[in-house]
């Protein structure tokens, strides 16, 4: 079975749509261990030839860790795949202008992340999967135990709704992807102190919006 058939069966074998969507993201994101990242210059070089073999190697390379990304910001996997095929096709439009030296899954996230902030504005509101990577910070609230983990969750989607969609955005890419502050100011064309700001104030947001 491929890679594409697989991920597919991991979403229509479950029942429910929490169960689809949490199938899709474990298979998607063992996809980009399916194929081994491609040298970034060769990609680069390549797509100034033949800019759709360029994208299909990204695309077998990194597909997984970027639909598990917008996963995360839209709570559906339809929703996120969706938002996945036009990170790609703007990929590829824009591959063969890259320079020589360009690092791909930074600049894919970059994609990915104004993707999924433009859809998210224009549904005016903002859900997300399981945030359990925040809850083993030392900013963010800890699970207390199994019956509080629905509570938790649905406290977790309030405060972020009420974020604005950058500072949800860069705090996911530090918490969940383990990016530095200065490499989600280069994915999110901001400057350091702005990132630092919004990451800064979507922690502030849960240490004084948390209940209890």
């Amino acid at each position: 079975m491929n890679i594409e058939h697989r991920a597919a069966a991991a979403i229509y074998r479950s029942s429910t749509r929490g169960e689809r969507d949490e199938n899709a993201a474990a298979a998607f994101a063992s996809l980009a261990s399916d194929a081994d990242p491609p040298a970034d210059r060769q990609v680069v070089l390549l797509a100034r030839g033949d800019r759709d073999a360029a994208l299909e190697a990204i695309y077998n390379a990194y597909r997984g860790r970027i639909f598990t990304f917008l996963l995360r910001l839209a709570r559906s996997s339809e929703v996120a795949d969706d938002l996945c095929q036009d990170t790609f096709l703007k990929a590829h439009k824009a591959l063969a202008g890259l320079p020589e030296d360009a690092k791909l899954l930074p600049w894919l996230y970059r994609i990915a992340n104004n993707t999924a902030i433009d859809h998210l504005r224009r549904r005016s509101r903002f859900s997300w999967l399981r945030w359990t990577s925040l809850h083993g910070t030392t900013e963010e609230p800890r699970e207390r135990d199994e019956h509080d983990r629905v509570g938790e969750q649905s406290a977790i989607a309030h405060i972020l709704a009420t974020l604005p969609p950058e500072n949800a955005a860069a705090l996911l890419l530090h918490a969940t992807e383990g990016y530095s502050y200065e490499e989600i100011a280069k994915i999110q064309g901001a400057t350091l102190p702005a990132v630092r700001s919004r990451i800064a104030r979507a922690r502030a947001a849960f240490k004084e919006r948390w209940p209890g």
